[in-house]
């Protein structure tokens, strides 16, 4: 086999609350994920030359270790003492820089598609220790489905996956820094919330009402004080026929709504896709990564 294509698959947040600093700079996290249908396409091959080569038409994603895909493959050359030449090739369709976790999912990608396409034989809670190494959102989009996030988002407990709840997802075309966001958290600030177990509860028994009756994002505070044009993007979104509940994912700026059925969704795509710069319908998936 000299090449494998493997979907990567954007998360959204259902749930996401800081519950404070750590002593490493990092935030501990109470987060529920879900997989969505939304996916970039990774092409990974063999090639003869050795060294990482990857390339993807979108400005915004780099060619070198910059990018977690790159040092994902790194990652696990290092581990096994070399294995020759890889070139990946990225297509775009998650924004980048949008609360989609795109670099995490390509990177996971990367980790599930070179340990299949060079026999490496890595069992995934290994995959996930690597992609941990990598960056925060990595192990999640590695295991995929639906669940309960701790630490920092890494420490994992699987949750039964929706299936197919339909969403609407909305960009106005602004790329956020998760860092500069988590800058400008104020934990003197004091904001009723709802509480994690609330939400996976209805996560549990599949309550897409309840669940989107209780969607919470703390950081939804800092990126709407900056970026009030997101803040009033949310507010329509959730007013839409069949909406039960809108929330922006991870640090922004996208947000999605969770919709009554697919219908209820590409109405309310109509009324947006002209007006932001990226809309689209989709649904959730059980799956982080698939190869195809």
């Amino acid at each position: 086999m000299q090449d494998i294509r493997v979907r990567a698959h954007a998360k959204i947040n259902l749930y996401l609350d800081v519950v404070g600093k750590r002593e490493d700079g990092y935030h501990n996290l109470e987060t529920i994920f879900h997989s969505i249908d939304l996916h970039d396409d990774v092409i990974i091959r063999k090639q003869d030359t050795m060294g990482i080569t990857v390339r993807c038409e979108h400005p915004g994603v780099p060619s070198d270790a910059a990018n977690l895909a790159y040092r994902a493959v790194e990652c696990l050359s290092d581990e096994v003492g070399g294995i020759g030449g890889v070139a990946i090739d990225i297509y775009k369709r998650i924004p980048v820089a949008a609360g989609l976790a795109g670099g995490s999912a390509n990177a996971a990608a990367v980790l599930h598609g070179v340990n299949q396409l060079f026999e490496l034989g890595f069992a995934q809670n290994v995959l996930m220790r690597l992609g941990g190494q990598l960056g925060a959102d990595v192990p999640f989009c590695l295991q995929g489905g639906a669940a309960l996030g701790l630490g920092i988002g890494d420490q994992l407990t699987s949750l039964p996956a929706l299936s197919n709840v339909s969403l609407l997802l909305l960009n106005p075309g602004i790329e956020i820094s998760t860092a500069s966001v988590f800058k400008k958290l104020n934990f003197s600030l004091t904001t009723p919330k709802k509480t994690c177990i609330i939400i996976k509860t209805h996560v549990e028994k599949r309550n897409v009402v309840g669940i989107g009756e209780n969607l919470y994002n703390r950081l939804e505070v800092p990126v709407f004080s900056e970026y009030p044009e997101i803040f009033t993007l949310k507010n329509e979104l959730s007013t839409q026929a069949g909406c039960y509940g809108a929330l922006m994912s991870g640090s922004g700026a996208t947000v999605f709504a969770v919709m009554h059925d697919a219908n209820a969704a590409h109405r309310s795509e109509l009324h947006f896709k002209n007006r932001v710069s990226f809309c689209t319908s989709t649904v959730t998936s059980p799956v982080g990564v698939s190869v195809y």
